[in-house]
């Protein structure tokens, strides 16, 4: 599986809007039978438009977005030091996606930055210092 950004030019910075993700069928594609817990370490590639060709992607919703319990669970406290952990990876609701798009063959998945930003519980320039 590749993992990228779509950056583009906000009001006067480059920011990242979109996390794409590329199924590598030579290695059996997306498990739909599964969530994906993606790691949030990077290093990310920059994704371009003219890279999606002819293959069919579908939008990740905000309620296929989770946070694995055991980092959801230590999220809440705080660490020694005052500071609260923060989430690692963010898990996508395969089984929940394929419900909505029976029989089609996905190869491309793209999360909106809010949405992640959202469940995370944090913001993507505290995600990109954090984890580039």
């Amino acid at each position: 599986m590749r993992m990228a950004l779509y950056c583009d030019f906000v009001t006067d910075e480059t920011r990242p809007l979109q996390l794409i993700l590329r199924a590598d069928y030579d290695f059996g594609g997306f498990d739909w039978s599964n969530i994906l817990y993606l790691p949030l370490s990077g290093p990310f590639e920059r994704f371009e438009p003219e890279e999606f060709e002819d293959q069919l992607g579908v939008s990740v919703l905000l309620e296929d977005l989770l946070v694995p319990k055991e980092r959801r669970a230590a999220s809440e406290g705080t660490r020694a030091d005052g500071t609260s952990p923060l989430p690692n990876k963010l898990g996508i609701d395969l089984p929940r996606i394929a419900n909505r798009h029976p029989g089609a063959e996905i190869t491309i998945l793209i999360i909106q930055i809010p949405d992640a930003e959202e469940v995370l519980g944090y913001g993507w320039r505290t995600w990109l210092q954090l984890y580039h």
